[in-house]
């Protein structure tokens, strides 16, 4: 079984995805210490550190994640590995895939990558997503995955 790594473009849109998300949150952690009136001698150092761990892991954790994300397709299906901390390793079959798409968001489309979401019927994972593969790799694996008969998809 050949494995193959998802777009490394994916490591700068995770980022600033991150980097986006942690703002926000980090602004609101700012307005809740500030309202709180809390002395600023406590304040100021806490919000500067958890800025420097917010940084240090929204740079580590894209790229790890990109380091343990892959995927397998032969005749029978597709195969996703991944996981930083919990490794998991999802199987599909081709004749279990109900239906597919591909999502982009702003970032995503920016950096020329998408995501693949591939829908099963009655079971307990309904849905399995394969992040970060390049716009045309996930409408190739799309068109790869569809059953020979026409059937869903």
């Amino acid at each position: 079984m050949a494995w193959k790594p998802v777009d490394r473009r994916a490591i700068a849109a995770w980022r600033w995805s991150f980097a986006l998300g942690g703002a926000f949150a980090l602004a609101a952690c700012a307005a809740f210490m500030l309202a709180s009136r809390l002395p600023q001698a406590a304040t100021v150092p806490a919000l500067l550190l958890l800025s420097c761990v917010a940084a240090a892991l929204g740079w580590w954790y894209p790229a790890a994640k990109y380091r343990r994300l892959d995927y397998s397709v032969d005749e029978t299906g597709i195969v996703i590995r991944a996981g930083v901390f919990w490794r998991t390793q999802s199987s599909l079959a081709r004749t279990r895939i109900q239906h597919t798409d591909i999502a982009q968001g702003p970032l995503q489309r920016h950096y020329g990558i998408a995501t693949l979401k591939l829908y099963t019927a009655g079971s307990h994972y309904t849905k399995i997503e394969l992040p970060g593969l390049a716009h045309d790799v996930a409408v190739a694996l799309r068109l790869d995955l569809q059953r020979e008969d026409g059937d869903a998809v």
